[in-house]
């Protein structure tokens, strides 16, 4: 598969990488840059260069834009490895070099385009801007059962299946602010939150659900919903504030709604590398706040 063959079908190129084709040549430069300073000193199976060597035309994927198509449409899709290299031109370990390989461009090339979210839970309070209200809430994704016996219990959920998550925090316009790191799913989310306190500037609201009841940082209104009590009815004011709650909360699913548009961070996770399960994730995240500032952008005043 050519850029050249879907760039004149918008509906075809978002389906395939999620991307407008505005979205998409917006993001070129940056992705060039990244790729030529890689390419320049490395080589695709990742060793020093001895000479210096410019993109061989010869190669499968030999336009920038070509390998842009490949390494967004994977996560997109989250095809097999077979397929999606059979799609390009190349076998399965051609395929899978190449998906890590681009893989870490993509996400050099979003840092300095400020899109990938805080990992540092204490650098939180830097970042808010004049942002009144923050919302909190935790994505679990599934992932095939592990080899060993130890991490089969500790990625064992509560949804009985075997899974990873994260807890993330998201601004009203949906903007991923904050993503923790990635832990197996018997970890409960109010247990992430304790290990990774956050540091949020005084006076902020912070919005968030029953699953990290006790959570509550110093300075900070905490809104969350009223859980029923035993045996009891809530009262008709506490209804109508869970509904108040709930409608502003929304805003955080949709945002993860976003972030799930890359299949690979919803569907059953295959690949078994170490780190690769929380690399994909920030990289969703960090796709999902580019098509926000895009939005934003393109938006008519």
């Amino acid at each position: 598969m050519k850029y050249d063959k879907v760039r004149k079908n918008p509906n075809q190129l978002l389906s395939l990488t999620g991307f407008t084709p505005e979205e998409f040549e917006a993001f070129v430069p940056t992705f060039e840059y990244h790729w030529n300073e890689y390419y320049s000193r490395f080589t695709l199976k990742g060793k020093p260069r001895q000479r210096i060597s410019d993109n061989r035309k010869s190669s499968q994927l030999p336009l920038i834009r070509d390998k842009l198509l490949f390494i967004l449409s994977y996560p997109k899709n989250n095809p097999l490895q077979e397929y999606h290299g059979a799609t390009y031109g190349m076998t399965q370990p051609q395929c899978n070099e190449w998906i890590h390989r681009l893989s870490d461009v993509l996400l050099k090339s979003l840092q300095p385009l400020g899109e990938l979210p805080e990992r540092n839970h204490l650098r939180i309070k830097y970042l808010t801007g004049q942002c009144q209200d923050i919302l909190l809430d935790g994505t679990e994704r599934p992932i095939e059962r592990p080899q060993d016996s130890d991490r089969q219990k500790s990625c064992y959920s509560g949804k009985k299946t075997h899974s990873v998550k994260n807890d993330l925090l998201c601004t009203p316009d949906r903007r991923i602010l904050w993503l923790s790191k990635t832990c197996e799913g018997h970890v409960h989310d109010k247990k992430i939150m304790d290990e990774q306190p956050l540091a949020l500037p005084q006076g902020i609201t912070l919005w968030q659900d029953t699953g990290v009841v006790g959570h509550n940082p110093e300075n900070v209104t905490v809104k969350m919903p009223a859980k029923k009590p035993k045996g009891k009815e809530l009262t008709h004011a506490q209804k109508q504030e869970n509904g108040k709650i709930s409608s502003f909360r929304i805003l955080v699913e949709h945002a993860i709604g976003g972030i799930k548009k890359c299949r690979i961070v919803k569907e059953r996770f295959r690949c078994r590398k170490f780190g690769f399960d929380d690399l994909v994730m920030l990289i969703a995240c960090g796709l999902h706040n580019f098509r926000i500032t895009m939005s934003l952008n393109l938006r008519p005043v």
